[in-house]
């Protein structure tokens, strides 16, 4: 339950603040719509930028509530489905929301004439083309991440330096698209341009890396952790540590806004182009921008152009594959919430008959069987946990590597030796698990 509650407020507090950037203007953009530094300050736009905001902390609080539902959910198949149903249209509601603001603001605009600037024009200012190489941090702070992967891999720690070699790819990714920033013009002052572009890449590159650099750290520790520490406490690690991510990026995206925000107000000579009608809510469509990434008008991070061949490409193959994705998780975690499992005592081998974690063993292998009434407490290392039962691989505390397959709160549970290796089981009943103990005490006589 702590998990979820605690996921619902994130993901909840993460869209007010991403919806909320709208309502804030970055580089003469705000909720969407592009004005000249003479309407910024209009009554009429400030009005409107107010009743944006009190409806996107309304919205907010109606989709807290709506979140509440996912907290009744019992199965994972079905926390995961309203899981998906909620954050998608909590994100629909957000876009309707300022798509609605955005169009008032619009309609204020065509009538006041608050055209900001030319249209289809895109300027890049060479002095900072020249100069950008030299804005992002230094590649090389990638080094002490991929040395602790190394070490996880020299270790004997593969599930723990996989994991972290993705992540540092992951980061070096964001890191080359952060670094390739344009060197687009907002002002007649090229020093303005470079102040902004280096605001920008070096915030974003020091982000990407200071983020590397932590998980691996954080992998690291739980690789030396992970046999001693109890589940609840590496699952609290975990959250705080995604929570730290999220917190991270947040802070680094505003930071940047603001200080942008400032440099603009102090220069004198901007230069403002209106590309209004290249964007539609979050998406951008611009076939004369031969770029495949474009920074979001409100929000963190990039969005694709859809005006662009690889653009449109990049974007529906992401949300196809998004989209499979979930689906295909619906479908295992409904076989798991809704499959059982069994033990199937043979002569010479025992099997345990389970959705997707089953596993067999010689009875010869078998050095000891006892009944217990209560549970280790382990973490899971590669299984399925439901509301029902736990199976898979896990750490056991005083046990080490084990297998579980248990049905939650129903002892006595059948604890099982083998080499280098535990097993703990028991049936939907006591008198079933009773009955498998016996067969399993002849065959080890």
């Amino acid at each position: 339950m702590f998990v979820q509650v605690t996921t619902i407020l994130i993901i909840t507090c993460a869209l007010f603040l991403s919806f909320r950037s709208a309502a804030t203007f970055r580089k003469n953009v705000v909720l969407n719509v592009t004005l000249p530094p003479k309407a910024q300050g209009d009554p009429r736009v400030q009005k409107i930028i107010s009743d944006y905001k009190k409806s996107n902390v309304l919205l907010s609080l109606v989709s807290l509530g709506g979140g509440t539902v996912i907290l009744l959910a019992r199965e994972v198949s079905i926390l995961l489905l309203l899981f998906t149903v909620w954050v998608g249209l909590s994100l629909i509601g957000g876009v309707l929301l300022s798509n609605v603001y955005s169009k008032k603001l619009m309609r204020l605009k065509g009538e006041e004439g608050w055209w900001a600037g030319p249209r289809d024009v895109v300027k890049v200012d060479l002095i900072v083309s020249r100069e950008k190489s030299k804005l992002p941090l230094s590649r090389l702070w990638f080094i002490p991440a991929l040395l602790i992967v190394l070490g996880l891999f020299g270790w004997g720690q593969p599930a723990f330096a996989f994991l972290g070699l993705g992540e540092v790819i992951l980061f070096y990714l964001l890191y080359r698209l952060s670094a390739r920033e344009p060197a687009r013009a907002y002002s007649e002052d090229s020093r303005i341009n470079l102040a902004l572009t280096r605001v920008s890449i070096r915030g974003w590159t020091l982000c990407w890396v200071a983020l590397a650099n932590g998980h691996a750290c954080f992998l690291l520790f739980l690789a030396l952790f992970f046999r001693y520490a109890q589940g609840s406490v590496l699952g609290l690690a975990s959250f705080l540590t995604t929570l730290a991510t999220l917190f991270a990026v947040v802070l680094t995206g505003s930071g940047i806004q603001r200080k942008q925000n400032r440099l603009l107000q102090t220069s004198g000579s901007n230069f403002v182009v209106d590309e209004d009608h290249y964007w539609r809510g979050l998406l951008y469509n611009n076939p004369h921008d031969s770029r495949i990434m474009v920074p979001k008008r409100f929000g963190f991070g990039m969005t694709m152009n859809l005006g662009n061949k690889k653009g449109r490409a990049v974007f529906y193959g992401t949300v196809i594959g998004v989209g499979v994705l979930l689906l295909g998780l619906f479908f295992v975690f409904l076989a798991l919430d809704t499959s059982d499992y069994a033990l199937r005592i043979a002569e010479t081998e025992i099997v345990v008959q389970a959705p997707l974690y089953g596993f067999a063993f010689a009875t010869e292998d078998i050095k000891n069987v006892s009944l217990v009434q209560n549970l280790p407490r382990g973490t899971r290392t590669n299984g399925a946990e439901t509301s029902r039962y736990a199976i898979g691989n896990y750490a056991v505390g005083g046990y080490g590597p084990s297998k579980l397959y248990v049905y939650k709160n129903s002892p006595p549970y059948i604890y099982i030796e083998l080499d280098n290796l535990h097993i703990f089981f028991n049936a939907k009943t006591a008198q079933q698990t009773r009955d498998y103990y016996g067969k399993l005490q002849e065959m080890v006589r």
